[in-house]
């Protein structure tokens, strides 16, 4: 069963899209985390939805996925390219990026990696295409 959204609940629903991190830039770790495992779970195509300087937060960062990270580098503007390039030389930025997603495989169990790995083949990636992040 569908239903319309009235105004408020499509600006509520377009802001958390859109702006996942206000809240969360300076907050714990565990509310990182959930905006972290919010990027995680979205289609690629959402990815673009939010706001460019969201790409330079480290809760962003460590919630995107290989997939999203393709289809940003053939369909993302320059200027959110700018800002992931970017986060990879803040070192406070990654730093907050790898104690996320440290802590979400602590969560998951002893000697779990999945989402370490995940944002070593994100680095990789960008790395590898630097060319399709400049242009």
């Amino acid at each position: 069963m569908t239903r319309n959204l009235t105004t408020i609940e499509e600006s509520d629903y377009y802001e958390k899209i859109n702006s996942p991190f206000f809240s969360y830039v300076i907050g714990t770790v565990s509310e990182r985390k959930a905006v972290s495992r919010d990027i995680l779970i979205r289609t690629p195509e959402d990815i673009l939805l939010i706001d460019e300087f969201g790409f330079g937060i480290d809760s962003i960062f460590a919630g995107i996925n290989e997939s999203q990270i393709e289809y940003f580098a053939k369909h993302a503007p320059l200027e959110y390219k700018k800002e992931i390039i970017e986060i990879l030389s803040d070192e406070n930025m990654m730093n907050g990026v790898w104690e996320i997603v440290k802590s979400m495989d602590e969560d998951e169990g002893d000697n779990y990696t999945v989402n370490q790995d995940r944002i070593n083949k994100v680095i990789r990636y960008i790395q590898d295409n630097q060319v399709a992040f400049k242009s």
